[in-house]
């Protein structure tokens, strides 16, 4: 029998262009003809490479903290697509979303002018905000899809704040082929007279960034220019480090999600969050502090108890994630000590993954992202790893759970990454193979 969620993305996929089409236009008509709901709430809209989910996470656990009630729109989903949407901090049930997607659909069919077909995120967004706008939070944090300028989400008129996570070389095809290119898609997401709020690292980003701001009259900050760390304690179950705001003094923070990654989303979260207390005068240090200690984002460094040992979800999917996530394994004393199970798109940089894989640890399973045709295949990626180190141990199973049980097997710890829909897949396998719950441990 359908579930609820397979129902929902059923109707989605049914309605919906399968192509990637990016574009305001028909997003545009959309909400036009479902009244506008995006124009009833203010937003925190959230864009960039890497970082933004956890940044959007963090973020809304400082808006509750702070005592504010909170949306969260995010993407893809991992097990349910209720979770592509929080109700002050608790996911959507798929049923709850039927409705609005319902009524999408049936505007769809019911139209009869010109209309070009949306695409499957532009219809399950226009759901999403209607969601929002009946909900009527005080703020929505609003996670942009791959784009920046053309994305969906860039259709919102109420934005309190734009935040900009860190930036790299990701869906080129569509967004540039140089970074400055693609940085430049990100930050055509700033508002004239708006404030805004950028990760930084790169100082000729930051310069791209800050003569945009200059120009467009934005009260832009580079958050690694304005937040000076120090001190920091990087692990697999959360962080510790001090930080200085605009050379105020010196703060304790503890998060929740760890990584090495983690600290720079966390300190853009900080400076964006104490940026934001001009339109939300209760966000202050406190909320703040205990905001990021208890933030949940499934998916990134999850650990799940498996077997005798432990299995970690990554959704790194790209060079620049599988760097960080593989430098942090490194810097916590675990990369020796720990077999991967990958698996990609296809249309990522397969090689400059794998290359940092096979470079960080000792054994690699592998594996196909199943009901994907976007996925790569297993045998390709083997190949790929082959001629960086022919000696490493190296192998292939189609299943997901199956190359996770084999290395299971050697290593106590399990890391599987390369795709967060391979974590979502992992999930789903986990859900029905312990039916009264998946033995999480930690996060």
């Amino acid at each position: 029998m359908e579930d609820h969620s397979a129902r929902v993305d059923r109707i989605l996929r049914e309605i919906s262009n399968p192509l990637i089409r990016p574009g305001l236009s028909r997003m545009a008509k959309l909400l036009s003809k479902l009244g506008h709901p995006e124009r009833t709430f203010r937003a925190v809209h959230v864009v960039g490479t890497n970082g933004k989910g956890s940044i959007s996470a963090m973020l809304e656990s400082i808006l509750l903290e702070a005592g504010y009630s909170t949306c969260m729109y995010t993407s893809p989903h991992l097990a349910d697509i209720g979770e592509r949407l929080r109700f002050s901090g608790v996911n959507a049930r798929a049923e709850d979303l039927l409705p609005f997607v319902m009524a999408v659909a049936g505007m769809l069919e019911t139209n009869s002018g010109p209309f070009e077909k949306p695409t499957y995120f532009e219809t399950l967004t226009a759901a999403a905000f209607m969601a929002i706008s009946s909900y009527v939070p005080d703020v929505a944090i609003i996670e942009a899809g791959m784009g920046g300028r053309m994305d969906a989400t860039n259709i919102l008129s109420n934005v309190s704040m734009t935040v900009i996570s860190s930036l790299g070389s990701d869906h080129s095809e569509y967004l540039g082929h140089t970074l400055e290119a693609i940085a430049m898609e990100k930050f055509l997401v700033l508002r004239p007279e708006g404030m805004s709020v950028f990760s930084g690292g790169d100082r000729n980003l930051e310069d791209i960034y800050e003569t945009l701001c200059h120009k467009i009259a934005n009260n832009g900050t580079v958050a690694s220019q304005t937040g000076m760390t120090r001190n920091p304690s990087v692990g697999i179950d959360g962080n510790m480090f001090e930080i200085s705001i605009d050379g105020g003094p010196w703060i304790e923070i503890n998060t929740s999600l760890g990584g090495g990654f983690q600290l720079t989303n966390a300190v853009t979260a900080i400076i964006a969050a104490s940026r934001l207390s001009l339109v939300y005068p209760l966000i202050t240090l406190d909320p703040i502090r205990r905001g990021l200690a208890v933030t949940r984002w499934p998916g990134r460094l999850e650990k799940v108890k498996f077997g005798n040992g432990n299995l970690i979800l990554d959704g790194a999917h790209n060079p620049d994630g599988i760097s960080a996530l593989a430098d942090t394994f490194s810097l916590s004393g675990l990369s020796n000590s720990t077999a991967v199970v990958f698996g990609a798109m296809k249309d990522k940089d397969l090689k400059s993954m794998i290359r940092k894989i096979c470079d960080s640890f000792p054994m690699i399973v592998f594996t196909a992202v199943p009901g994907s045709e976007r996925s790569a295949d297993p045998e390709s990626l083997y190949r790929i790893a082959k001629d960086f180190n022919p000696s490493a141990d190296l192998s292939i199973e189609m299943e997901p759970l199956t190359a996770i049980e084999k290395a299971s097997k050697i290593f106590d710890t399990v890391l599987c990454c390369g795709s967060l829909f391979l974590a979502g897949a992992v999930k789903t396998a986990l859900g029905k193979k312990f039916p009264s719950g998946v033995p999480y441990e930690g996060k």
